[in-house]
Formats: structure tokens, C-alpha cells, sequence
């Protein structure tokens, strides 16, 4: 017996949605919230946006970070499909349903400064159909090393980078998942250079994300999305029996509530659709 058809309808597609991401590194904790289990948090909500936002055709923009690229490339490939053939022996369900599949597409940007340590899996990802790459000339006197993981790099030319690609793509919105400085930044970029657009935060992710929202200056547009979805997953346990869970876990011992990222990622593109693309 075959299953429901997740049917595509592209009504996010000629819009772009900026996706500001990162998995915190233990040398900057000072910069953020930390959280239990964030690196796996992280990583499901990223796939989880990923995989909503390229259903309904939209544009993913983000900054090429090493610990987000990969999951982006395991997603990307399954939303790429190719134009149909001219003639056909029958209809296909998409002509029946009056629909047309209008490919996403992912687009990277880069600072030159960062060239020579290009991460294996970001210059991979670049080879997809559906993804374009582009490099934003570093600023003169900055470079950047390996080594250093306790602070910020060449803060100009990551500042360039971050204004080219948030005034180039103009996305309809800003998602913040974990991530360190970085994230506030841009957040304080997107309000300055497009005021209006929404911050879509995913508290539970830790991190940068986590402290969005009680950044005084960006009050009025930034909505934290997942703190509801995770009290109704608070609430069902609760009905079915808290007293017998404190005793699978210990005395003492807090319980880890699942958040379902999956169905956050998709309040996040009703909302954005709800509001208009662009306002």
C-alpha cells in the first residue's frame, strides 16, 4: 500500500531565505548559550530547514561555514529534478494536479580570505546543479590561520562578506540555528540593511541562536519559533505519566525533551508564505 505523495508547489521559489548557522567550538564559549546534545540539535534543525525551505522552491542562502555545509549536501540532492521529457504516453500527476516543479537552489557566499583553507566538503558542495558559489574579495592586511579557535577572524572581511551577501540576496528572512558572534551579526546586518525582515530564532538550538531574542536592539523582529513546539512535547509526557519517566532516568536526573524540528522548519516557511515573501 503506498504512502501519501509529498507533492512540491514552489511557492517559495524566487525568494531567498538566509540560513545563519554554525556549530559552536568549546574555545569561544563566552560568546554563547550553551546547551546539552547542541551539536545533534543543530544538525537535525539545519537539515530540517533545508529540506522545507528547497520543498517549496525557495533559495537557501548562507555563508559556506564548514560544520553547516555538509549537512546542507545531504539534503540538496534529493530536491533536483530534471526537466521532464517533451512527449509523454500519459499524464503525469504534477500536469493532473495543474503543478509545476520549479527547482531550489542554494546559494554560497565566501570571503577570499578564508580561499586557501577551503573545506573539503563546502568545495564539493559547489559541484551541485543547484548551487552557485560566490567569493567576496577579502579586505587588504587580514588572513586568517588554522590554528586559532578561541576568537574571531579577519572581522572586516567576514563584515564584507556578510553585507554583500545579505544586500544581494535580499532574503524575506533570517533563520538563526546555534551559531557564535557570527549569527548576532548578521542579525544586526539584515535589520539594518532590509528593517522589516523577519529573525526567525530556534532558541533551543543554544548557542548565538539562544540569546537573539534578549539583544535589546533587535527586540521588535526577532520570534522565537521552537519554545512552543517543545511544550507541547512537555505537555504529552506529562499526560502520560511524568513520576514513571523520573524513574527510567533516575532521581535527580532531568529528561531530555525531543523538539521537532520538522515541524518547526515548516511553522517557519507557513509564516513566512502567511506574511508575504518580501514584507
Amino acid at each position: 500500500m503506498e504512502g501519501p505523495q509529498l507533492i512540491p508547489t514552489s511557492r517559495l521559489h524566487g525568494s531567498s531565505v538566509f540560513l545563519s548557522a554554525s556549530v559552536p567550538t568549546p574555545e569561544r564559549r563566552d560568546e554563547y548559550e550553551r546547551i546539552p546534545e547542541a551539536p545533534l540539535r543543530i544538525e537535525e534543525a539545519v537539515v530540517c530547514v533545508a529540506r522545507a525551505v528547497f520543498i517549496e522552491g525557495g533559495t537557501l542562502v548562507f555563508g559556506a561555514h564548514p560544520s553547516i555545509s555538509p549537512l546542507i549536501a545531504r539534503v540538496v540532492d534529493h530536491y533536483h529534478l530534471p526537466a521532464p521529457a517533451e512527449k509523454t504516453d500519459r499524464k503525469s500527476e504534477r500536469e493532473n494536479l495543474d503543478l509545476e516543479w520549479k527547482n531550489p537552489s542554494l546559494v554560497m557566499y565566501q570571503s577570499r580570505v578564508w580561499s586557501d583553507l577551503w573545506a573539503e566538503n563546502s568545495q564539493r558542495l559547489t559541484q551541485h546543479p543547484l548551487t552557485s558559489l560566490r567569493w567576496v574579495d577579502a579586505v587588504e592586511g587580514e588572513s586568517v590561520d588554522r590554528k586559532v579557535k578561541d576568537r574571531p577572524q579577519a572581522s572586516k572581511s567576514m563584515e564584507r562578506m556578510r553585507i554583500a551577501m545579505i544586500k544581494e540576496t535580499a532574503p524575506v528572512a533570517m533563520i538563526a540555528i546555534g551559531g557564535m558572534k557570527g549569527v548576532l551579526d548578521e542579525a544586526a546586518l539584515l535589520h539594518e540593511i532590509w528593517p522589516g525582515r523577519a529573525t526567525v530564532t530556534l532558541a533551543t538550538t543554544g548557542g548565538a541562536a539562544a540569546l537573539l531574542a534578549k539583544r535589546s536592539e533587535l527586540q521588535n523582529s526577532v520570534r522565537v519559533i521552537d519554545h512552543d513546539a517543545e511544550n507541547l512535547v512537555r505537555k504529552f509526557w506529562a499526560r502520560q505519566g511524568e513520576s514513571k519517566e523520573q524513574k527510567r532516568f533516575g532521581a535527580g536526573e532531568e529528561r531530555q525533551f525531543y523538539v521537532p524540528y520538522a515541524f518547526v522548519a515548516q511553522q517557519i516557511v507557513a509564516q513566512i508564505l502567511e506574511h508575504g515573501k518580501g514584507t
